[in-house]
């Protein structure tokens, strides 16, 4: 584990009362961070909270101490079974694709910690576009689901030409709203191909994405395996985890199924007119940094029919795992995906004695480095700057985010929170 045992987390109670409740407070544009959330005096008047230490005595925020914990996260793996992946992963011969990725994701399950939550959702269920209502194993700690989701991939095997991965996604986020644990939950959508059975929805996805990521600190990863496109990299960029700092969320061709979707580019569909292909190019002017266009006809039949494609390592959001070593590559994006979502900021939130009496707009933040003054973090929804969040509505559970994160991952550190005092906001 990478975090340091003294990393603690102390709940700091009020020392007294704060004159009643204040109204839910706001975020840095005014809208409301928890416009749901019922306080005990909705006629008193906002305090402005940002411009006292909350956790200064004076300020009557408290003495007594409440240990908790740090909270794993859960994590569904979306995993593509069309009949795609029954293709070996290097070409003509060798294992398969299937057999590869199901061993790679075992074998990663193994190597981590039991107090990460992993369940499965295979796609499709059935026929060519069908999706089940619910996952294949649910999400639990791995002491349970581990062996469950070994049986689960052994019991399977690819069928189909189909591939609803949008589908499946959606169905991952519609099942992680049934949950009620704890802690980060994240996605992680493993495919070989591009949607095929409803690409049409691309734009409303994308902004599913968008939202869990936004409204619900849901991470969404994405996989390709020995395949790029646009909206796996999206998809990754949407849901908060891109692989670098440089990508870019529309990273190479764009999908087709006419001339007319290229601006005057060709249209090539490799899987025939019934699913969509991608752009071809006329100048490298067509394709996106750094890809070039390039002839792909051999030199020996020029007139193939294939038309010049935008060639060369696209910097897309997603993990693409390479054919040329393709299992190694699958578990190491695998690997550091569920540490991700095991080795997280984020922490319980004790109630105190009497949890009825539990206010989640009167909830500070601070954070101390050994050698170092308390930091008092605000509450934000950018989590791109130091600062923290409720994990989701059900005030459970905050998510520290931002730069500070890597060092409280990274070393030893008191994070504290203090109760009783209007929240500082960003």
């Amino acid at each position: 584990m990478r975090f340091a045992s003294c990393l603690s987390l102390i709940l700091l109670l009020a020392g007294c009362d704060t004159g009643g409740g204040v109204p839910a407070p706001r975020d840095g544009d005014g809208s409301s961070l928890d416009a749901q959330v019922p306080t005990r005096d909705a006629n008193v008047p906002r305090v402005d909270a940002g411009v006292f230490d909350p956790f200064d005595p004076a300020n009557a925020c408290g003495s007594s101490a409440i240990p908790t914990e740090r909270v794993p996260g859960s994590l569904l793996i979306v995993f593509d079974r069309s009949g795609s992946m029954d293709n070996p992963a290097r070409g003509d011969s060798g294992p398969t694709k299937w057999d590869l990725a199901t061993a790679g994701i075992n074998s990663v399950l193994a190597s981590v910690s039991d107090e990460l939550s992993a369940g499965l959702l295979l796609f499709p269920e059935s026929g060519e576009c069908g999706i089940g209502s619910s996952p294949d194993v649910p999400i639990a700690p791995l002491t349970t689901s581990r062996p469950q989701i070994e049986a689960a991939l052994s019991g399977s095997s690819p069928s189909g030409a189909g591939t609803p991965a949008f589908a499946g996604l959606l169905a991952g986020y519609d099942y992680l709203d049934t949950l009620s644990t704890p802690g980060q939950r994240g996605v992680v959508l493993v495919s070989d191909g591009q949607e095929t059975c409803d690409d049409e929805m691309s734009d409303a996805v994308m902004a599913r994405v968008q939202m869990e990521h936004d409204a619900k600190n849901r991470l969404t990863f994405a996989v390709g395996m020995d395949f790029a496109d646009n909206n796996l990299s999206t998809i990754a960029f949407n849901g908060g985890t891109p692989r670098n700092d440089t990508c870019m969320p529309m990273c190479t061709s764009d999908a087709c199924r006419s001339d007319a979707d290229c601006g005057g580019a060709p249209c090539f569909q490799p899987g025939g007119s019934g699913f969509p292909g991608f752009c071809g190019c006329r100048t490298t002017a067509d394709c996106v940094s750094p890809q070039t266009c390039e002839a792909t006809c051999p030199p020996f039949f020029p007139d193939c029919g294939i038309p010049p494609t935008c060639q060369g390592e696209p910097d897309c959001c997603h993990y693409n795992v390479a054919a040329t070593d393709f299992r190694a590559e699958f578990e190491a994006a695998l690997d550091e995906i569920a540490r991700r979502l095991l080795d997280s900021c984020v922490f319980d939130v004790p109630r105190g004695s009497d949890p009825s009496m539990f206010d989640p707009t009167l909830v500070n933040v601070g954070v101390t480095f050994e050698g170092e003054e308390r930091t008092v973090l605000r509450r934000s929804s950018d989590g791109s700057v130091d600062s923290w969040n409720y994990v989701d509505d059900s005030h459970e559970s905050i998510l520290i985010q931002g730069d500070i994160c890597d060092r409280l991952l990274d070393g030893a550190a008191v994070v504290e929170i203090v109760l009783g005092c209007p929240t500082i906001l960003i």
